[in-house]
């Protein structure tokens, strides 16, 4: 029996903040009536790269599941733009002042692989999303930022790159607050 209310309407569906067990769940339930699965969206990137997110990603690559990747660049801090002593008013600073401290290696790193690729440390961030099979959307305040974003594409950072960036992350003291909306 299928979803009496949707007459065949639906052709998939997506969810947002979902943990690997119950995107699991949902999967099933969902696979059981005929209707696809077919994106979870999810904070993802270098500062969010928690064993729960690296384990969502492979339930989401094992059942053909896109990733859609929401705050690429940490809210900002993988952008270059802020430091310990530049940061954003209100409670965006608040959490800046905790988590840019600790950020040194992968900032580093960034900056590193940016000035050797001649992109922005942005678009070396997102690249990272891509390459690790997600669809980034990260948000803009501008056209500026839009055509900034754009750079991101076309390119593949190299599997040692990734791997920088990855050991970069993990050695850095600080990740990013975990989403709080996000299941288990």
């Amino acid at each position: 029996m299928g979803w009496p209310c949707c007459n065949g309407l639906v052709r998939a569906v997506g969810v947002s903040n979902y943990g690997p067990k119950q995107l699991i769940k949902i999967h099933d339930y969902l696979e059981s009536r005929g209707v696809p699965l077919c994106s979870a969206q999810v904070q993802f990137s270098l500062l969010s790269m928690s064993e729960a997110q690296m384990e969502l990603k492979e339930v989401c690559d094992y059942l053909g599941i896109r990733l859609i990747a929401y705050s690429p660049l940490g809210l900002g801090m993988l952008t270059g733009k802020y430091t310990e002593t530049n940061l954003p008013q209100g409670p965006r600073g608040l959490l800046f002042r905790q988590v840019l401290p600790g950020l040194g290696p992968l900032l580093n790193s960034l900056k590193d692989i940016s000035e050797k690729r001649q992109k922005t440390m942005s678009q070396v961030a997102i690249n990272w999303c891509i390459c690790n099979g997600t669809i980034p959307i990260p948000g803009v305040k501008s056209v500026e930022q839009a055509k900034e974003n754009l750079g991101s594409l076309g390119w593949r950072l190299s599997s040692d790159e990734v791997t920088e960036l990855e050991s970069a992350a993990r050695s850095s003291s600080k990740k990013m607050i975990q989403n709080i909306f996000q299941t288990r």
